[in-house]
C-alpha cells in the first residue's frame, strides 16, 4: 500500500514537472573527483559535504561518470554535447591560441531556438572557454549565454580569492568579496528578477588552487598554521566545505521554487595531485589519463526523479547533460537537431535513469581525451592522450612521434587502481578480444568527423 501511494505521488510529481517546465541549475566544482565527496564512500578522508551529500540522498548519484582530465575540455563538452577532437578544445585554455569556436552552439543557443519553452538562462562563475581572441570579457556572452558575472579564467598569479578580476557582461572590475561567496551572491540577485523557467550554470573556482583558508563560517576544518603548499589536504578540504556551505545557501535562497528545479551537481576532472587522499594516488589524479583524473562526482536531483536515493552505475559522461538539459526543458535532440543534421553529438540523455529505476545501460562507451596545444586538428601535440572505456576494460592510446602505437589496457574490474597494464604482458583470448573492439570504436569515433 505505502509502495503504491509512493509510486503514485512519483508519477504524479513527474507530471508536475513536465507540465511547470522545471528550472534546471547546473553546479561545477572545479577540480573536485569522487574522493572528496561523502556521498560517494571511496576516499579515506572526504572533505565535510552535507548538502552535497543531501542531493545525492534526494536524488541520483552516478558511480561511473567520465569527464575530461582538466577543466576547460570538461566543460566545452558539457555545454556542447560534443567531444574535444570535434571543438578543438583539448587542454585549459589560455590567453594565446586555440579557444572554444563562437560557432560552436550550447546548450543556450539551442534554448533560445524554442521561444515557447520559456527558459532564460545565466552563466556565473568561472568561464575558461574563451581567451583575448576569442570573445575577450564578452565571451560567455558572445557564446550565447543572456547574463554573464564571474572570472573568466582561473584565479592565478598575485589573485587571491578575495582579490580577482570579476567580469559581468563585458565589464571587469576587481571584486574583494570570498569567490566562492560572489559565486552565489551572483546566482541569487540573478535569480531574483528572472521568473521561471530558467537554466542557470554555476561553475565555481573552488576547490581549485590557490590553496587557501576560507572565511571562518563557512567551513569547520582544523588548519594547520602553515603555507597551504606544506600541507595542502586540510586547506583543500576546507574550501570544499565552504562551497558545500554556500550551495546550501544558495537552495536556501531559491525556497519554494527548489520543488521544481532540477539540480545537476558535477565535477569538472579528478582531484588534483596534492589533495589526492588515499587509496586514491597522487601519480594518476588531475592531468593524467586515469580514474582518478576522470571519474567524477555527478549527482542529479529533483522533480521527476523516481525511487531516489538510488545508485546509477551505468557509464555516462559530461557530453551527456547537453541532450539531458534539453530533454528536461521538452526539447528532443531531433528537434533541435533534425536529422541528418551535418552536426555530430556525442551526448546520450540521462533522463531515462532518472525515471526509470532499473534502467538497463544506455551507453556501450565513455571517450576522453586530453590534447595539448588546443588544436581544431589535433595536431602538434606534445602530449595526447584518447582514453575509452566499456563497463570493464579501459584502454588509454597515446600518440606521440617517439612511440604512436603505444598504448595501456585495464581491466577495471579486477584492477580499479590501475595497477597492472595488461598491455605488457601476454593476454587472454577474452582480454585480446576486449581490447581489439576498443580499439576499434576508437578508431571509428576519431574518423567520424568533426
Amino acid at each position: 500500500m505505502r509502495l503504491s501511494a509512493v509510486f503514485a505521488a512519483a508519477v504524479c510529481w513527474t507530471a508536475i514537472a513536465q507540465a511547470q517546465n522545471p528550472n534546471i541549475l547546473i553546479l561545477v566544482a572545479d577540480d573536485m573527483g569522487v574522493d572528496h565527496v561523502g556521498a560517494y564512500g571511496e576516499g579515506s578522508n572526504p572533505a565535510p559535504t552535507p548538502t552535497i551529500d543531501a542531493l545525492a540522498a534526494n536524488g541520483i548519484l552516478f558511480r561511473n561518470a567520465w569527464a575530461n582530465a582538466a577543466c576547460s575540455p570538461t566543460r566545452a563538452d558539457l555545454l556542447t554535447g560534443r567531444y574535444g577532437f570535434r571543438t578543438g578544445v583539448g587542454f585549459p585554455i589560455a590567453q594565446n591560441g586555440w579557444a572554444l569556436d563562437l560557432g560552436e552552439e550550447i546548450i543556450p543557443e539551442v534554448l533560445d531556438r524554442f521561444p515557447t519553452q520559456g527558459y532564460k538562462h545565466a552563466c556565473i562563475g568561472k568561464w575558461h572557454l574563451g581567451n583575448k581572441f576569442n570573445g575577450g570579457s564578452l565571451a560567455p556572452n558572445l557564446a550565447g549565454f543572456q547574463h554573464y558575472a564571474g572570472t573568466l579564467g582561473n584565479i592565478t598569479g598575485a589573485l587571491t580569492y578575495e582579490n580577482y578580476s570579476r567580469t559581468v557582461n563585458g565589464t571587469t572590475n576587481t571584486s574583494t568579496n570570498y569567490a566562492t561567496t560572489e559565486t552565489v551572491d551572483d546566482t541569487i540577485a540573478w535569480l531574483q528578477f528572472v521568473p521561471d523557467p530558467w537554466v542557470c550554470y554555476v561553475a565555481f573556482n573552488a576547490p581549485h588552487s590557490p590553496l587557501h583558508a576560507p572565511p571562518a563560517h563557512l567551513h569547520n576544518v582544523t588548519l594547520p598554521n602553515v603555507d597551504p603548499r606544506n600541507d595542502p589536504v586540510p586547506f583543500y578540504r576546507a574550501m570544499v566545505e565552504a562551497m558545500d556551505t554556500e550551495i546550501a545557501r544558495l537552495f536556501a535562497a531559491l525556497g519554494p521554487r527548489m520543488d521544481n528545479t532540477v539540480v545537476i551537481f558535477i565535477g569538472d576532472n579528478g582531484t588534483p595531485t596534492q589533495a589526492a587522499e588515499p587509496p586514491f594516488s597522487p601519480l594518476k589524479a588531475k592531468l593524467t589519463p586515469y580514474e582518478g583524473g576522470l571519474n567524477v562526482p555527478l549527482i542529479i536531483s529533483g522533480p521527476g526523479i523516481q525511487l531516489p536515493g538510488r545508485e546509477v552505475t551505468a557509464l555516462v559522461d559530461t557530453t551527456d547533460i547537453f541532450p539531458t538539459v534539453l530533454e528536461l526543458a521538452g526539447i528532443t535532440m531531433d528537434q533541435a537537431f533534425p536529422p541528418p543534421s551535418p552536426i555530430t553529438h556525442d551526448g546520450v540523455s540521462m533522463v531515462r535513469y532518472l525515471e526509470i529505476p532499473g534502467q538497463m545501460p544506455i551507453r556501450d562507451y565513455v571517450y576522453s581525451d586530453l590534447f595539448h596545444p588546443n588544436d581544431p586538428l589535433g595536431s602538434g601535440e606534445n602530449r595526447d592522450w584518447r582514453m575509452i572505456r566499456d563497463e570493464r576494460y579501459k584502454l588509454i592510446r597515446t600518440r606521440s612521434f617517439q612511440d604512436p602505437n603505444f598504448f595501456q589496457f585495464y581491466d577495471l574490474e579486477l584492477d580499479p587502481w590501475e595497477n597492472v597494464n595488461l598491455a605488457n604482458s601476454p593476454m587472454t583470448p577474452e582480454q585480446t578480444a576486449a581490447a581489439t573492439e576498443l580499439v576499434g570504436v576508437l578508431d571509428t569515433l576519431l574518423n567520424s568527423g568533426p
